[in-house]
């Protein structure tokens, strides 16, 4: 076969593999984009030096909490945070990033973030992007204090089972009792009370 035409062959299979490398690099855009506007809270944290045993960990722990975590090249991050109106978190793009999207409960994936740092000194929180605006690190461990739907439920019965809130309900319990017992002597009343006689 001439050379010319092997060189040709190779030039249209070089542009094919650029070709599908572009398609997938333009879906996986559209793809986080997608993820990163549906989601209420976006957590950004620096994995310097974590070991490979200690970032599975991580996200094991992170996937019970979130919807996703995953690493993103900068370049491409830096275009979805700008399409997304939230370009003052490109500052979090320092070293290896983690991007975790969380769910309707952040403080969930603020603590364990939080939890995860006292342990592992190579993970740094970076920031995160809340209901459309960006805060740093110091946000994301006041927001690890906060209760869980779950503790506030449990802190509610909790304290309905309490003394005091169960002399308040026997309290009410005794009071209604007592206006039914007025209500039917007051109906007795009525029925024993004679009716007047018609004047001769």
């Amino acid at each position: 076969m001439p050379t010319g035409l092997l060189d040709m062959g190779k030039e249209s299979s070089t542009e094919e593999k650029k070709r599908k490398v572009s398609i997938g690099k333009k879906l996986l855009l559209e793809e986080i984009e997608r993820e990163l506007s549906s989601s209420e809270n976006t957590f950004f944290s620096r994995f310097d030096r974590l070991s490979v045993a200690d970032m599975s960990e991580l996200r094991r722990n992170l996937e019970k909490v979130s919807k996703r975590s995953l690493v993103m090249k900068h370049s491409l991050a830096k275009k979805v945070l700008e399409k997304n109106k939230v370009g003052d978190a490109v500052r979090f793009l320092d070293g290896p990033t983690l991007v975790t999207l969380g769910a309707k409960e952040p403080q969930l994936a603020s603590k364990t973030l939080v939890d995860f740092v006292k342990g592992h000194e190579h993970l740094q929180l970076k920031g995160v992007i809340l209901e459309g605006k960006v805060y740093d690190s110091n946000f994301i461990k006041e927001l690890a204090k906060l209760p869980s739907r779950k503790d506030l439920l449990t802190l509610v019965v909790t304290r309905m089972k309490s003394p005091i809130a169960r002399f308040a309900m026997t309290l009410n319990s005794v009071l209604q009792s007592f206006v039914s017992v007025l209500n039917e002597v007051q109906k007795k009343k009525a029925q024993a009370q004679p009716s007047e006689e018609p004047k001769q």
